[in-house]
């Protein structure tokens, strides 16, 4: 079973905020991460706002540690403080799926060209700001040359905040490839590498279906869902420092494994680091109770001969055709619209 490390490296201000305001102090923090991962052999892949690539400080910052080899760099496109800036800020117009395709792709070129003249790369990852991603996006994210997309949230909705439902899709690795796409590499194609979110009981799937169930029908005024989650009958766990303790969180990796899954994909953001920058670290106390639980998932998941990979591995190693044909339709899905005609399927 392999790991990799995903963080989303962005302003300090969390949500909507006009892009005059966008300060990134907490990416000064960086390195103290840097060096923990490093005490365990662990290259993450930082990926980057239009506000970080655009401050100097934070791009030597990264600069160093990439050119040192201790990080990949990718990007992730939160549409309010990318420019161009056409639309209205909003909870709909957060969502980069939500925008018209050629506003996307504007944004996503921006943000690409602004990486490749900050750190002389190419990024190849991608994730959307707010999980806001579909086929529209991953036909602009193809086009600027990107092989890798980590936007998927498993088993998630974002319905009520404009967003996709995922509701039904695994954390199980899969390939978008072109129609004309004939082989199994990654040429003509979009790795999909989900964030790793699953049940603490019971067959993912099963426990999906039946949690749809309880938040629809006869039994969504009951609020069922919520008790048994409470009761952890259907206790739904993020691979995340953020929200989650050592011991849950190594309980979905074992979790994961018995169901025979081999990647696992670890989230958070770069604010983290700094207490008030976002609802789940709001104090010192915070930071470090957050540095704490991923320095323990860390040397559990050692423990449990998790072998820690580089993202752009993962991708070379993620399987094709494993995604049931419901799973693929939902994750094309944005909040009562599914867009037709796309050039593109999930495979």
């Amino acid at each position: 079973m392999k790991l990799v490390v995903t963080v989303d490296v962005e302003e300090d201000q969390w949500g909507i905020t006009p892009p005059r305001y966008a300060t990134v102090h907490n990416v000064r923090r960086l390195p103290i991460l840097q060096k923990l991962f490093s005490e365990f052999g662990i290259i993450p892949t930082y990926l980057l706002t239009y506000p970080v690539v655009s401050d100097p400080h934070a791009v030597a910052i990264l600069r160093e540690i990439m050119e040192g080899g201790g990080c990949e760099i990718g990007a992730h496109c939160h549409p309010w403080n990318t420019p161009p800036y056409e639309e209205s800020l909003n909870k709909h117009s957060s969502m980069l799926c939500n925008l018209p395709a050629t506003l996307q792709f504007e944004k996503l070129q921006r943000l690409h060209e602004a990486i490749q003249n900050s750190f002389a790369m190419t990024p190849i990852a991608f994730r959307s700001g707010r999980w806001g991603f579909d086929t529209e996006v991953a036909r602009n994210i193809v086009r600027l040359g990107y092989r890798i997309d980590t936007s998927i949230t498993p088993y998630t909705s974002w319905a009520q905040e404009s967003g996709p439902d995922f509701s039904y899709v695994s954390p199980q690795p899969y390939m978008y490839r072109q129609e004309s796409a004939t082989d199994g590499n990654l040429k003509g194609g979009l790795a999909e590498i989900p964030v790793t979110i699953g049940y603490l009981h019971g067959e993912f799937q099963v426990c999906a279906r039946l949690a749809q169930r309880l938040r629809s029908g006869p039994f969504r005024g009951l609020r069922l869902g919520g008790f048994l989650s409470r009761l952890h009958v259907l206790r739904k766990v993020w691979l995340s420092p953020e929200m989650e303790t050592p011991a849950r969180m190594i309980q979905l990796v074992r979790q994961m494994r018995n169901q025979g899954y081999e990647i696992l994909n670890l989230v958070f953001h770069s604010s983290a680091l700094m207490g008030g920058c976002g609802p789940f670290i709001r104090t010192e106390a915070d930071e470090q109770l957050f540095l704490e639980r991923l320095v323990t998932l860390l040397r559990l998941a050692r423990k449990e001969a998790v072998e820690f990979a580089l993202l752009s591995e993962a991708a070379r190693l993620s399987p094709t055709g494993l995604v049931e044909s419901k799973a693929m339709r939902a994750s094309l899905c944005v909040t009562n619209t599914c867009r037709a005609g796309s050039a593109y399927r999930w495979r």
